[in-house]
């Protein structure tokens, strides 16, 4: 019972300093709400898990979400942000609405592709220092790319999923749902719940927005499959280490 009333406090704790952090944000620019955003994140992750593990983890989100800027800018699409919220992530906001799969999946996958890079990064580095604080965050960076490439939305995996084949979509509310049934994570089953929307919707009937040839559809196969492999192998390495 204690242990039960102990993890209920955590979360009531973080949920709180989480709202304080979006209410701050209402009264800033955008450039001050990314840098606001970016400090009470890194505040609230250093008081869960120390300075260091928080500012490389906040470093690891600022990387992901600047392949997404990289991305939506290649493709012609203005953005604003990035936000950081407290135990969810960081986002960016599309200021122009893409015209098609392709181009929604375009910016999707910048995101996993320079954060699997960082991942390769700081497990370079463990590989030159011996650092266990890059083995973690490469672990971490691994894992968190992972997931968000799960085909399903609102997840980076969804988006680029419409791009390949919107039945993918099943397979990935399947898994977010087996994933919440192991985890008991009130986020993921947030996840899944949209996810289950979006197959309600059946946006996946929209043939013009996902009128894409055979050889675009395999390009972004090729860059998800590829993406997969890499993390995949990487995630598997560095656990044996960790053993």
């Amino acid at each position: 019972m204690h242990k039960v009333i102990t993890v209920g406090g955590k979360i009531i704790q973080r949920a709180v300093l989480a709202f304080m952090g979006l209410a701050a944000l209402v009264n800033f620019g955008p450039a001050g709400a990314i840098a606001l955003s970016m400090l009470v994140s890194l505040a609230v992750y250093a008081a869960a898990f120390g300075f260091k593990f928080a500012l490389g983890f906040v470093l690891l989100l600022l990387a992901h979400e600047l392949g997404h800027l990289m991305a939506s800018r290649a493709v012609g699409v203005k953005t604003q942000g990035p936000i950081f919220v407290p135990f969810i992530g960081a986002a960016l906001a599309l200021k122009d609405v893409p015209v098609n799969a392709r181009m929604e999946a375009n910016i999707a996958i910048g995101g996993p592709a320079v954060g699997t890079l960082s991942a390769l990064v700081c497990l370079t580095a463990y590989l030159w220092t011996d650092s266990i604080l890059m083995l973690v965050l490469a672990y971490t960076a691994c894992l968190l790319n992972l997931f968000n490439l799960i085909p399903c939305d609102p997840l980076d995996g969804g988006k680029i999923a419409g791009a390949i084949s919107p039945h993918m979509w099943w397979g990935g509310t399947i898994a977010i749902g087996l994933l919440f049934v192991s985890t008991h994570n009130l986020f993921i089953l947030f996840i899944f719940f949209v996810s289950l929307l979006r197959l309600w919707r059946g946006d996946y009937g929209n043939e013009v927005y996902y009128d894409l040839t055979l050889g675009q559809r395999l390009t972004m196969l090729w860059w998800y499959v590829g993406l997969l492999l890499v993390l995949g192998i990487a995630t598997l390495y560095i656990a044996e280490i960790l053993r």
